[in-house]
């Protein structure tokens, strides 16, 4: 019997502390190469676990330089972060499938993602982050896509 409430206690203490939090964040971005994409925007919605694992889905688009060019992305992350005050640095994989297109082609494909970011809490609900991701992605492009750096905001609940 001991055992068992032993057991039963630990369970407990793990799950009340595995009590997760979730963010929505908004946010406009920027790609390299420069000369083929201009401003983009996007949101994200993550959901934490034990406070340092977090999954995040995503939804971007970026417009491009030319006319009618454009790329959007859809991209699922697992991100650690490990559980600090105010600055909270973290960093994952990503991966998805992307839409790139101009006025008379279009190219579908996958990536994958690395990504590095910090956010800063403002408060009990608001934070702001800053973003840097690597991007690879699979096939012959119609326009490169390496790097995106982001700036966002949202709410924390």
């Amino acid at each position: 019997m001991p055992m068992k409430r032993t057991l039963l206690s630990i369970t407990l203490l793990l799950a009340a502390g595995s009590a997760s939090a979730s963010e929505i964040t908004a946010f406009v971005s920027k790609a390299t190469p420069d000369a083929n994409w201009a401003a983009g925007v996007g949101g994200a919605f993550s959901i934490s676990f034990f406070s340092i694992v977090h999954f995040e889905g995503e939804l971007a688009r970026q417009s491009g330089e030319l006319p009618d060019t454009s790329m959007y992305s859809l991209t699922g992350s697992a991100l650690l972060a490990p559980p600090t005050d105010k600055f909270v640095p973290y960093a994952g994989l990503g991966v998805g499938v992307f839409r790139q297109k101009d006025r008379t082609r279009s190219d579908n494909g996958t990536h994958s993602a690395l990504i590095a970011g910090l956010k800063l809490k403002l408060g009990p609900i608001f934070v702001v982050k800053g973003e840097y991701r690597r991007f690879s992605l699979s096939g012959e492009p119609l326009f490169k896509y390496e790097n995106r750096f982001s700036v966002g905001a949202g709410l924390s609940f």
